[in-house]
């Protein structure tokens, strides 16, 4: 991957985290409304975190000569959609692969410690998302999706 096509994915990841930030804040609020307090508690504390790492994207994107229509390029090419429902919005932001796209993004910036180390502590996060999210499918697995949200109230 050239250091072009690196910075251009960064961008991506960047853009990726702001309109995923706004979809769970959506989430959130939604299931907060239907009485699933944990899940909107999860979706909420998941969109702040997303917030916060589309702002590194962005202030680190500046930093190595990148302008903020670069970033808004990018988000032109992404949708988020929207679900009423708690089972389709899991597994469609369940993306097991992303950690090893990050760690081949990492490799992409090894003579840039400081956006390496920036996605390695992202790769960390995703993991942790990983990680709750095949933990609640699998809740719905076993308990049942109507158990499930009771389960999230």
């Amino acid at each position: 991957m050239t250091k072009q096509e690196a910075l251009k994915e960064f961008a991506m990841y960047g853009a990726a985290w702001f309109g995923n930030s706004k979809q769970h804040f959506a989430f959130s609020a939604y299931d907060r409304l239907q009485g699933w307090n944990k899940l909107a508690d999860k979706w909420k504390e998941e969109a702040e975190e997303e917030w916060e790492e589309a702002e590194e994207v962005l202030n680190r994107l500046v930093e190595l000569g990148c302008k903020p229509a670069d970033l808004q390029e990018a988000m032109k090419t992404m949708e988020f959609p929207f679900y009423d429902d708690p089972k389709q919005q899991i597994e469609t932001d369940y993306h097991p692969e992303a950690v090893a796209e990050l760690s081949k993004l990492a490799e992409a910036f090894a003579d840039d410690y400081p956006t390496q180390k920036l996605i390695q502590k992202w790769i960390d996060g995703e993991q942790e998302h990983m990680a709750w999210e095949a933990q609640y499918l699998n809740y719905i697995k076993k308990l049942g999706y109507e158990n499930f949200l009771i389960a999230m109230m």
